[in-house]
């Protein structure tokens, strides 16, 4: 008899339901547990690999799980044509994401970055720059803007309009996998500075809402599935992490569509992997899942139509999967091959942790973009 795996996911249909299907398909017994946003963002991986035989990550927790030896090294377990495939098949930079040093700490059933939203009820096509975004965030409407702007959030859009100031030569990855921008002693000075002064623009054109709201929130009240504060509709939100649910026709009250992030030079990619903790009883079996759910086949068909967000690019492209999300994923893929890596030593989340808090705070408080700058290197170098 097959022993009950005991998984951690997040929690949100695009989380949990995929991982579910995959379970019925398998006939593996997998309790999948689910665990907030933030959480899913800050737990440490250790603390997970516990607790849990398989975990939905972050991949900036593949510092950690390098420092650690917390989870499988799927390198030493798969094929390598199972590995050639998943790289042949990334979307963006997702596979390398999970992958420190030749070692494979996850594997990439999930892909997302920043990109726009917009309610096709209220406003006729999304901006295709920032100067078009711009004019349209100060022009009066009967709905609101707005975007996820709480610490974490804040600080990804931080880095995202980061990667859009600088120089195309500096957005090349580095040795690292972080583009040349961002450096070992921290951010480009004059490139965070203006990022700085642009985010404030923008944040100070957006509903005060957005100061608190993750991507979910957002996306809830943009779509109905929650209420606005003061009743007007979130019409547009210039970057938020897509949620294809969103795009389908039966899962809010009002349609949410999704386009390329203003600009075209790419944002911060997120998404999630599928690791293994080192510590899981069953390892064969656990490895027997992970494959079916990072599988094309799967992730074009059952992952898809289950609610899922696939990582894969066979999914990106399948007329099926886009016709089922209002085009969704072709529509964002190109924002999604141009995004680029944060940091991933195992010192990483602490510091989005802290340098997303001291963001927040001064960007609110109208600290001057060189200040901010400075702060944020400060604590990058302290991490």
């Amino acid at each position: 008899m097959t022993r009950t795996l005991h998984g951690m996911t997040w929690n949100h249909r695009r989380g949990r339901a995929p991982l579910t299907e995959a379970c019925s398909q398998t006939g593996i017994p997998i309790d999948w547990e689910a665990r907030s946003l933030a959480e899913f963002e800050d737990t440490p991986i250790t603390e997970l690999a516990a607790r849990y035989d398989l975990i939905a990550i972050d991949h900036p927790f593949a510092g950690q799980a390098e420092a650690t030896g917390a989870l499988v090294d799927l390198a030493d377990v798969l094929p390598p044509e199972v590995l050639d495939e998943q790289r042949s098949g990334s979307v963006g930079p997702s596979f390398d994401s999970y992958r420190i040093a030749g070692h494979q700490w996850a594997l990439p059933m999930d892909a997302a970055a920043q990109v726009s939203a917009w309610r096709p009820d209220l406003v006729a096509a999304a901006p295709t720059d920032w100067d078009q975004a711009l004019d349209l965030l100060r022009d009066d409407h009967d709905w609101i803007a707005a975007m996820p702007a709480n610490p974490t959030h804040l600080f990804s859009s931080f880095v995202s309009l980061c990667h859009d100031t600088a120089d195309t030569s500096q957005r090349t990855s580095g040795p690292t996998g972080r583009p040349l921008w961002w450096a070992d002693d921290g951010i480009d000075t004059a490139v965070g500075t203006e990022a700085a002064r642009r985010l404030s623009e923008l944040i100070n054109l957006l509903d005060p809402s957005s100061l608190e709201m993750d991507p979910i929130a957002l996306l809830d009240r943009m779509s109905g599935r929650q209420p606005t504060g003061d009743g007007r509709p979130i019409g547009y939100a210039p970057l938020v992490f897509g949620y294809s649910n969103y795009a389908r026709a039966d899962y809010g009250e009002r349609l949410v569509r999704f386009s390329d992030a203003p600009g075209g030079t790419g944002t911060m990619i997120g998404g999630v992997g599928l690791a293994i903790s080192a510590q899981c009883l069953d390892i064969d079996t656990a490895i027997r899942y992970v494959r079916h759910v990072v599988a094309p086949s799967f992730q074009s068909d059952g992952y898809a139509r289950s609610g899922g967000q696939p990582g894969h690019r066979r999914a990106w492209t399948d007329p099926t999967v886009n016709k089922i999300t209002n085009n969704f994923f072709a529509d964002t893929l190109t924002t999604l091959d141009h995004s680029f890596l944060r940091g991933r030593d195992s010192r990483y989340p602490t510091f989005q942790r802290h340098g997303g808090a001291a963001l927040h705070t001064m960007i609110t408080t109208g600290t001057s973009p060189d200040q901010v700058i400075t702060e944020i290197n400060r604590i990058w170098l302290a991490r």
